[in-house]
């Protein structure tokens, strides 16, 4: 494991099990707290050259300029830093408002996107793809 950004709302690593890019959410982030660690994740999946990556526990609450930053301005980014697998961790009893499949359009061919109520899953759903 690369730990590559550590926050009080966001830890940032490279999982060289999955070999994936990993963001754990520690506690709800806004503006610039929720957009920093985004970006240091595509930083880190740049120089991993990394495939895949692992959002854990999205914040259950995101405002309505970061859902917009973060399907216009991120996701396209993400997409350029070269992420073809994205699996996101949301619990049931959350109420996460993103939905990346609307983010990346109606092409998504360059994006397999899974959502999952649970770490493991999402983890085996990661490990089962070569990068």
């Amino acid at each position: 494991m690369m730990h590559y950004y550590f926050s009080d709302k966001a830890h940032i690593f490279w999982d060289d099990v999955i070999e994936a890019v990993v963001i754990r959410w520690n506690s709800l982030a806004q503006e610039e707290d929720f957009r920093v660690p985004l970006n240091k994740l595509i930083e880190l999946a740049v120089i991993k050259k990394a495939k895949k990556a692992l959002l854990d526990k999205s914040p259950s609450l995101v405002l309505a300029e970061d859902a917009k930053w973060l399907s216009e301005e991120w996701l396209p980014k993400l997409l350029n830093a070269g992420i073809q697998y994205t699996a996101t961790v949301t619990p049931e009893n959350t109420m996460a408002n993103i939905d990346m499949r609307a983010a990346v359009g109606k092409d998504t061919t360059k994006l397999r996107y899974h959502d999952f109520e649970d770490i493991h899953n999402a983890v085996g759903w990661l490990s089962g793809i070569s990068a």
